[in-house]
């Protein structure tokens, strides 16, 4: 399966999801690797930081269209999961992260820039599922999440007017997150208890959602 991590704004967390949830995968038994398609390569760096003795997550740069195009396939073939980390941007890139998937997770602070940017991507979304001639199933998430202010609750609930679903469980904004990817870790894996049970309840509603997927 491929799940692709995007969206059209640059700073909402699409590498601390993939990551975070690679990690997950592979503590669960999966055999899962993630597709670095950001300009950025920051997947690649934290997998440089990982210790050998952690559960495995290889990560593949492929920061073009082409190189993503002709290798996804195989890599397919390989690993039980693949989490592309795409790129923010309006490229043909962008379109080819989107169509290439089986599941598409897009995260989005609770701002009223992101809100906007949205209107954006759900073009670009749009547009790729007419390609697809399906609908790809698609999930907000939402990250750094503050649940004691109106205004991430309002975000939370204007979402949905979208068409697209929102992943029920949140990223709060936790310390934790940047802490952990510096030692090449998921929050899984490391001491925060509140961050750790928090990604793991959104793992388990990522696995639910394409348990029904599969069930289709």
């Amino acid at each position: 399966m491929i799940i692709s991590v995007t969206s059209l704004k640059g700073g909402v967390g699409k590498s601390t999801v993939a990551q975070n949830i690679a990690v997950c995968f592979a503590n669960s038994g999966y055999k899962v690797c993630i597709v670095d398609a950001d300009t950025n390569q920051s997947a690649i760096r934290w997998s440089g930081l990982r210790n050998e003795e952690k559960a495995k997550v290889p990560v593949f740069g492929l920061p073009d269209g082409a190189s993503l195009a002709a290798n996804i396939k195989p890599l397919n073939e390989d690993y039980e999961i693949i989490l592309i980390d795409g790129t923010p941007s309006l490229s043909k890139i962008t379109s080819k992260i989107i169509l290439l998937a089986d599941l598409l997770l897009i995260p989005i602070l609770p701002s009223g820039l992101d809100v906007w940017a949205t209107e954006h991507f759900i073009e670009r979304y749009n547009e790729a599922c007419e390609q697809k001639e399906s609908k790809i199933p698609a999930y907000f998430i939402l990250n750094k999440f503050k649940p004691n202010t109106n205004f991430s609750k309002e975000v939370r609930d204007l979402l949905p007017e979208t068409g697209i679903s929102v992943m029920t469980n949140v990223l709060n904004d936790r310390v934790a997150y940047a802490e952990a990817v510096v030692q090449g870790l998921g929050v899984f894996e490391y001491k925060d208890e509140k961050a750790k049970k928090e990604i793991t309840k959104l793992f388990n509603e990522l696995i639910e959602n394409i348990q029904h997927l599969n069930e289709k």
